[in-house]
């Protein structure tokens, strides 16, 4: 089959040709064959059967009286039958009366047929046929060479068969040649065109149509109208081709492809030379050519990673170092797909990225977000330093009101009076009895001295009373720097704390900003919120925050209306909530999903640290840090969570996590 595929499509037409007629031949033989020997069949029996009853006829008489010369002479009429090998006359007792060619005996008269029925056995007819005078009277058995005629009957149409398929094959072949030839003509003149495009690419060839309006024909036009639509294809497809390859050998990176099982490249873009300053060829002619210049720590890695993806026929992305031309190191990312047929990979390509700069701008942003991070923690300690002074300042303002108020009471005392009297006393010296009793002024002087005494007394209780709010607000400033001091030399440590012990912590340092700036302080605290386990240090930083904030956003909030409400409960088995709510201006929706950015503030004087840092204490404490707002002038609501540490038995000892 295969051969006959390679032959030229002239020879395949007379060979089909010959094959259908000599099918045809074929079969219409076989059919006149099969009728024939079915006919020949049926003639034969038919011929045995009234050759049997002209025998049983004459032989009526000589049989009904036994007579066997004249049996005899009967039946031997039959030496005239060249195909008659035997034939019998028996007596209804069973007597052969006569007989012609091979004496039939008891046995061999046995494989004869009942009358009316013919038997073929050994290449013979066998018949019998009974001899009837009124009544049978006897029985011809007849043996008949039925092969020797059939194969007479073969030889000849042996003869005239193959006779007749010699004249048909040579008409058929005459008339192919010359038929085919307005077929095949041009089909070949088509494929000589063809080939004349296929070697040497030339699409302006065209196929000669010679008027023909037949299949043929419209084959050969629309053959030509493919090489006109090719050959502007074409053109574009070179232009295209040209912009493809400029395209490729512009891209800032190396372009190729290779094959998966050996890693041999197939394709590789010139900026290999400007990347690595290796030229194309050496990339296409040297084998392991990618493999020898990887860096040496990477090279395994990056071959085994290869050989993986290749195995998983999807697209991928790695990175490894290479040895540029030039001794240097450069980073590369690797970039691919595997192009997969009959689930097999057969080719790789992609690109290589040089991402050298990028590797060392991450190194620089690593070091500067390590800087960021430490300014960042010197901020937020700075907010809580900031906290605790503005604090300590609002005491002091406090301690100095105080302070004006005693020199006032000391500038405008009754000392003065008291004073003028005791001269008025001194300079009636011996007299001082009649100055008392008699003297207009003298008079008034007990009385006098009375009422500043009085005085002097409501004095000094005022006095006393400042004096001791002075003390309480110097115990204040002792209380907040004594907790500044506390958290310090416990920042880093993981403690198991009272979130309400830690709330209160922070509000006992910002009560007096809260009273100077009238807000209204309400504690909404569920009293069986567990303990949590956190760096207190850290959430002291965020809460001051947070209340700093509150107390910023409702600066514009009429005085009578500034509300502040603290809430402290369980968010889940294992979190505690701690939501810091104002009535203040309120967050744009637009700032909610930057508001925890660095750098992000929107206040004049703002560093944009507060929040960022806070966000990240609180990731690091495994909690959270989030914000809400209904909008601009609708408040805002900061929650805090934190992770719940599960209760320690007594006997064991807590022991505090140092964060790293």
């Amino acid at each position: 089959m295969n051969k006959f595929r390679n032959f030229p499509i002239r020879r395949k037409m007379l060979v089909m040709t010959l094959s259908i007629c000599g099918a045809v031949l074929v079969v219409a033989i076989a059919a006149l064959f099969i009728f024939q020997v079915l006919n020949f069949r049926f003639n034969f029996q038919r011929d045995t059967s009234t050759l049997a009853q002209i025998i049983a006829n004459n032989s009526t008489a000589a049989v009904a009286f036994k007579d066997d010369a004249a049996a005899n002479e009967v039946v031997s009429s039959l030496q005239a039958k060249p195909t008659v090998l035997s034939a019998s006359l028996v007596l209804p007792d069973g007597t052969l009366l006569a007989h012609f060619g091979k004496e039939e005996n008891a046995a061999s008269l046995a494989q004869f047929p009942a009358p009316g029925v013919y038997r073929y056995s050994g290449g013979h007819l066998f018949f019998t046929q009974p001899v009837m005078n009124q009544e049978q009277v006897g029985t011809l058995y007849l043996c008949m060479d039925y092969r020797r005629t059939f194969l007479e009957l073969l030889g000849f149409y042996a003869e005239v068969v193959l006779g007749i398929m010699v004249v048909a094959i040579a008409l058929a072949i005459f008339l192919s040649s010359r038929l085919v030839r307005t077929i095949t003509q041009p089909v070949l003149d088509l494929a000589k065109t063809a080939k004349i495009v296929g070697e040497q690419k030339d699409y302006s060839v065209r196929a000669a149509v010679d008027g023909r309006r037949d299949e043929l024909g419209r084959l050969a036009e629309s053959f030509n109208e493919m090489l006109g639509r090719i050959e502007s294809q074409d053109a574009a497809l070179s232009l295209s081709q040209q912009k493809m390859e400029a395209l490729i050998h512009s891209i800032d990176g190396i372009v190729w492809e290779r094959t998966p099982a050996n890693f041999r490249f197939t394709f590789i873009s010139r900026q290999s030379e400007d990347i690595l300053g290796y030229p194309p060829q050496m990339w296409l002619e040297q084998e392991n050519f990618w493999e020898g210049k990887l860096y040496p720590q990477d090279a395994m890695k990056a071959i085994q990673t290869g050989h993986d993806m290749a195995a998983k026929g999807e697209p991928y992305s790695f990175e490894y170092r290479m040895v540029a031309a030039d001794g240097r190191t450069v980073w590369i990312r690797e970039s691919g797909t595997v192009l997969v047929e009959k689930g097999r990979a057969v080719a790789m390509r992609g690109i290589f990225h040089d991402i050298t700069q990028n590797k060392l701008d991450a190194e620089q942003l690593d070091k500067l977000n390590r800087q960021l991070i430490d300014t960042s923690r010197h901020a937020g300690m700075a907010d809580v330093a900031t906290g605790v002074l503005h604090n300590v300042g609002n005491v002091l303002n406090s301690v100095s009101v105080s302070a004006n108020v005693v020199v006032d009471r000391l500038r405008n005392s009754n000392v003065g009076d008291l004073r003028r009297a005791t001269n008025m006393m001194l300079e009636q010296n011996g007299h001082l009895a009649e100055f008392l009793t008699t003297h207009p002024k003298g008079k008034l002087l007990p009385e006098f001295l009375g009422t500043v005494a009085e005085d002097l007394h409501e004095e000094q209780k005022e006095l006393i009373a400042e004096m001791n709010s002075v003390d309480e607000h110097i115990q204040h400033i002792k209380e907040i720097v004594a907790m500044q001091q506390n958290y310090a030399k416990l920042s880093g440590v993981f403690e198991t704390l009272s979130p309400i012990a830690l709330v209160e912590d922070t509000l006992r340092l910002n009560v007096a900003a809260f009273e100077r700036h009238k807000i209204e302080l309400v504690r909404e605290f569920d009293e069986t919120t567990p303990n949590v386990s956190v760096d207190r240090h850290k959430v002291l930083q965020i809460l001051i925050n947070l209340l700093r904030n509150a107390k910023h956003a409702m600066d514009d909030v009429s005085e009578s209306k500034r509300l502040l409400v603290i809430r402290v409960r369980p968010a889940s088995d294992d979190r505690v909530q701690i939501v810091v709510s104002d009535n203040g201006i309120g967050i744009p929706k637009e700032n909610l999903v930057r508001i925890f950015n660095h750098g992000f503030t929107t206040k004049k004087d703002g560093h944009g640290f507060g929040l960022h840092s806070g966000a990240n204490a609180a990731k690091e404490m495994g909690g959270s840090l989030t914000a809400r707002s209904a909008g601009p002038g609708l408040g805002a609501e900061f929650t805090l969570e934190l992770p719940v540490i599960a209760p320690v038995h007594e006997e064991e000892p807590a022991v505090a996590e140092v964060m790293q």
